[in-house]
């Protein structure tokens, strides 16, 4: 039987009255999410993890679509914070980039991502809808934060950039380099801290190098 929707009703303000309750629900879906799959967890299962009762669950978010976008979106708030600092920051550049991707590598290299990226993977590519939801609460809020970064940069002329975004996504794919698919692929069982600062130092300076150059 399909479960019931509660969208059409949104009043948020009434849902969060119970801030311990929220963040419980938050916390059981994203480790069920996570460690099973998008299909396979309902929000019985989740009202179960947290401990309450289904209803409140739908109170909260209104559906299982709307839930699973508020886990990406909880579970990418502290990059998003670091990227925040790195905007009000001072010191170098290089500096405050390479604070950003350190967290960044770290969280996508983190055991329970790798996981989650395996599980989560076939539902998305097999629901484009859903997809979206996931790439507009996560990843495109942490492109469009480093691009504000960037964009910063480029107007105290610290970079040249035709693009703020491009440039975001040549920021993320450099210091990625292949540390997720050997993870992914189990090539690497682990990546150590000072293999993510030295990628991340290496990579950020490619990175100044070439916008520098465009000047």
């Amino acid at each position: 039987m399909a479960e019931p929707s509660l969208s059409a009703s949104p009043s948020w303000p009434g849902r969060r009255r119970n801030a311990a309750k929220h963040a419980a629900i938050i916390a059981a879906a994203r480790e069920l999410f996570f460690a099973r799959g998008y299909a396979s967890v309902t929000m019985d299962a989740v009202a179960a993890a947290a401990r309450v009762s289904k209803m409140t669950v739908y109170g909260h978010f209104g559906d299982k679509e709307t839930l699973f976008a508020a886990v990406v979106q909880d579970f990418t708030h502290s990059l998003l914070a670091e990227i925040g600092r790195a905007a009000t920051a001072v010191g170098p550049l290089a500096e405050r980039l390479a604070a950003v991707g350190r967290s960044f590598l770290t969280l996508i290299c983190s055991r329970q991502v790798v996981a989650a990226h395996r599980a989560l993977v076939p539902t998305l590519a097999a629901d484009p809808a859903l997809a979206r939801r996931f790439y507009e609460s996560g990843p495109a809020r942490m492109r469009a934060a480093l691009a504000e970064v960037i964009a910063a940069a480029a107007a105290r002329g610290e970079v040249c950039v035709p693009d703020a975004g491009a440039a975001a996504d040549d920021l993320f794919s450099l210091w990625c380099g292949n540390l997720p698919d050997r993870l992914e692929l189990g090539v690497t069982d682990d990546v150590r801290p000072e293999e993510i600062a030295a990628q991340v130092a290496r990579t950020t300076a490619v990175f100044l190098r070439a916008y520098a150059g465009a000047r």
